[in-house]
């Protein structure tokens, strides 16, 4: 199956939370199964058209992003990733967001 790429040229991004690392079960830092870079787990609002919604991002970089919050970014090739989860006969599924990085937007005044 083909990357499902989002089109970010019509949502304006702000970071809500800042990125702390993405963790598995034991506690331990993740890493991109392709890259071998270390995930990074980011909350941005996203904008558009008089609506705002919270969404997650997993951002693969070697060094955590640094960005602060309330900060104007642009997710860079950001891709949904849908996904299904069978647990003791309950059907979970969602789409998770990650992107190769954040750029901060520069503020005009």
């Amino acid at each position: 199956m083909g990357r499902l790429m989002l089109d970010t040229s019509r949502v304006s991004y702000e970071v809500s939370i800042k990125p702390v690392p993405k963790l598995d079960l034991n506690g331990q830092q993740k890493f991109d199964r392709d890259s071998k870079q270390p995930l990074w787990t980011v909350a941005l609002y996203a904008l558009s058209d008089g609506s705002a919604e919270v969404i997650n991002v997993t951002v693969v970089s070697p060094i955590m992003p640094a960005v602060a919050v309330r900060e104007p970014v642009v997710p860079v090739d950001l891709e949904a990733l849908p996904w299904v989860n069978d647990r003791d006969g309950k059907v979970r599924s969602g789409v998770a967001c990650k992107a190769a990085g954040l750029r901060p937007i520069e503020a005009t005044n």
